[in-house]
């Protein structure tokens, strides 16, 4: 759920004790009270007038009292009932921004933290501060309640957190340090034997409060956690930085991410009952998660984490490996899309290409960090040291069809032939091109080696020689980003920057024809293995499907959120395989895109096979089917695309037992077969 209407960067977000309400306060100076079942707002919008930017709200546990604490030192009450809000309550007496407030658990008690480095506590009834607490040195940022009531936290930019009588204020423990910078949030464990601290040194700290002993330590990189919350269970700790929001086990501080999110985020909380998590961020949204069991709060698909660069699939289909900018290369289920094996790590820079052996037994991952690394595919582990060699990004890799040796493509303006064996560079090696070289490819047969290169040229030598077979086929200011054989190898497919294939005459050098359809460079291309069809991915996020004999355009595989980077057939030919930086992998069906193409009277078939333009899934005349909100069509799988590897995967289904279409409503409405669903519910 999406909840939108704060017109600038949000605060802070609180739910109400029983989770039916969620309350958020923005730098304009609003407060909005969203019904969480709906996400509807519960009222119209409170505001701090001339008083500003909302930077801390909390919720009563009787519902029936919010605060808001603002950048002017102002403390706002406001009581509330059946729906409307009285005239609040300001209070006056902080004077610099109110970082954080919290009510005690009866709600007759109100605490605000502030800039002027002093706490205070306010007695609802009256308004009146109670106590000033003015033991911090610097700005005090955030405050809390224990569960019972009888403690108060306090956190601060002078590092330290303090212990307070919840009711007299009096300090009840020395403070609590081992922070590094200020603190920025601070939580109670739910049985209150515990305290969980953020601060700006990229940690989050545990403490057990009897002694004030620091039991455990979080490290949250590469950005320091702004709030930490316990789970309803006390096992997990949920933190939210700029860039992501974690769940933390506390028994062993292993974290998993959730991702997704449309803006810097500022602040994350977890529902009463751990089951949605709702997070605020500078774009003026609030999302709302659903986070699962509190043992497995948003538990992530074990997707990439960032851009993909390279996937391929094994010759007996039933792996799909991949290489990725997040430095690792995976090895994934074909069938099932889950993990083989743990992430094979070991390159210092981003992957940009992998590559299987022809008899399935070695996977070779070429790197920017200018090393090419052999693996065993059954097992992950990595064959001898590095193939070490190149001077700049090693940018693709392929091996010969008898897997006795292995080329590499620079951006050093080489390509160097390696034996699989030894793991030596070959003596023919390196073979010299006048500018980077992108992508290479052995004939079928093994005789020729190909390389496309950063100038146009197709350059094709003897294999057993590294000398030219032949003058360079060119493509006049063209980058060759790459190149396949034909099964038979009297063809070559390319592609480039030109945003056009083509299929080329090995023989005579020239061109036999030109597949045009993309509007952005071609990353990918490859030959199924009986040449019948073409696949090409390209930067207009579209993965085409051509006959490989006529050069006509079959399909246009649309689903990926950014260019496609890699497209390979499966070696049954039943299967495209394509990657983007979008971090997804996609296996799409042959015959189903087919058969997609060209039926689309059935109304099943026509949202199956819809297309998303501008949020909405259209028909084949551009109807409005469904609309998808922004944060879940990065991960939304389509037919045909039959398998979605990601940190996250929405499908939609339909079928002919529970779909009907028609005009207008009523004649979907007078449906026979509607009309006696209706009846049995």
């Amino acid at each position: 759920m999406t909840l939108t209407g704060h017109d600038g960067h949000v605060g802070r977000v609180s739910y109400s004790p029983d989770g039916s309400l969620l309350v958020s306060g923005s730098v304009s100076g609003n407060v909005y009270i969203w019904d969480t079942r709906t996400g509807d707002e519960y009222m119209s919008p409170l505001t701090t007038g001339k008083d500003g930017a909302v930077w801390s709200i909390a919720v009563a546990s009787d519902l029936k009292t919010l605060a808001a604490g603002t950048v002017n030192g102002v403390v706002y009450v406001w009581s509330l009932l059946n729906g409307q809000a009285a005239s609040p309550q300001r209070l006056d007496e902080h004077s610099s921004t109110v970082w954080s407030v919290a009510f005690s658990p009866d709600g007759s008690l109100l605490a605000s933290a502030s800039r002027d480095k002093t706490l205070r506590l306010w007695s609802i009834e009256t308004g009146q501060s109670l106590v000033e607490l003015c033991d911090h040195t610097n700005e005090v940022i955030t405050v809390a309640f224990s569960p019972s009531g009888r403690i108060l936290a306090s956190g601060s930019k002078d590092w330290s957190i303090r212990l307070w009588h919840g009711v007299t204020g009096k300090q009840i423990h020395q403070p609590l340090r081992g922070h590094s910078e200020g603190i920025g949030s601070i939580v109670f464990s739910p049985d209150g034997s515990k305290l969980a601290s953020s601060a700006g040194d990229n940690s989050i700290a545990l403490w057990e409060l009897k002694t004030g002993i620091q039991i455990a330590t979080f490290r949250v990189y590469p950005l320091s956690a702004h709030s930490v919350q316990f789970s309803p269970s006390g096992k997990s700790l949920l933190s939210a930085s700029d860039d992501n929001i974690r769940l933390w086990n506390v028994e062993d501080g292993t974290s998993i991410v959730l991702d997704g999110h449309t803006g810097q985020i500022h602040v994350a909380t977890l529902s009463p009952d751990g089951l949605y998590i709702a997070s605020a961020t500078n774009n003026g949204k609030v999302q709302i998660w659903e986070a699962g069991s509190d043992q497995r709060a948003v538990q992530p698909l074990p997707g990439h984490d960032s851009f993909v660069h390279s996937v391929t699939a094994s010759p007996e289909d039933t792996s799909i490996v991949s290489g990725s900018t997040d430095g690792t290369v995976r090895i994934w289920n074909v069938q099932t899309g889950e993990l083989k094996l743990p992430p094979l790590v070991g390159h210092a820079d981003w992957v940009l290409w992998v590559t299987i052996s022809p008899n399935g037994t070695l996977l070779a991952s070429a790197s920017q960090d200018r090393t090419v690394r052999l693996w065993d595919i059954q097992t992950g582990l990595e064959i001898g040291e590095p193939l070490r060699g190149h001077k700049d990004h090693v940018t693709t890799a392929s091996f010969s069809p008898d897997a006795r040796w292995l080329a590499s493509g620079s951006k050093d303006e080489t390509v160097r032939i390696w034996n699989v064996e030894t793991r030596k560079p070959s003596e023919i090696s390196p073979i010299q091109c006048g500018s980077g070289v992108f992508t290479v490819a052995f004939s079928p047969d093994g005789q020729l080696l190909a390389a496309g290169d950063s100038d146009g040229h197709i350059h094709l030598w003897r294999a057993t020689t590294g000398q030219p077979a032949r003058e360079p086929m060119q493509i006049n200011l063209s980058v060759i980003c790459s190149i396949a054989f034909s099964p038979t190898g009297q063809r070559i497919v390319s592609g480039g920057s030109d945003k056009v294939a083509r299929i080329w005459d090995v023989k005579r050098g020239q061109q036999m024809l030109a597949l045009e359809g993309h509007t952005d460079w071609l990353r990918s291309v490859a030959f199924s293995s009986d040449g019948r069809l073409i696949v090409s991915g390209s930067d207009d996020k579209i993965v085409r499907l051509w006959d490989g004999e006529t050069g006509m355009e079959i399909a246009a595989l649309r689903g990926h959120g950014d260019l496609v980077q890699a497209v390979t057939f499966t070696a049954n030919d039943q299967s495209i395989v394509s990657c983007s930086r979008d971090t997804t992998i996609r296996v799409w069906d042959i015959k189903t895109a087919l058969y997609q193409s060209t039926e689309h009277e059935n109304p099943v078939v026509a949202l199956a096979s819809a297309t998303l333009t501008d949020g909405w899934l259209l028909g084949p005349s551009g109807e409005l089917l469904l609309w998808v909100p922004t944060e879940y069509r990065h991960y939304l799988q389509l037919s045909p695309c039959t398998m979605l590897i990601a940190r996250r995967r929405i499908i939609v289904t339909a079928d002919k037992s529970c779909f009907y279409s028609g005009e207008n409503w009523s004649e979907c409405w007078q449906t026979d077969d509607l009309a006696s669903l209706l009846r049995s519910m």
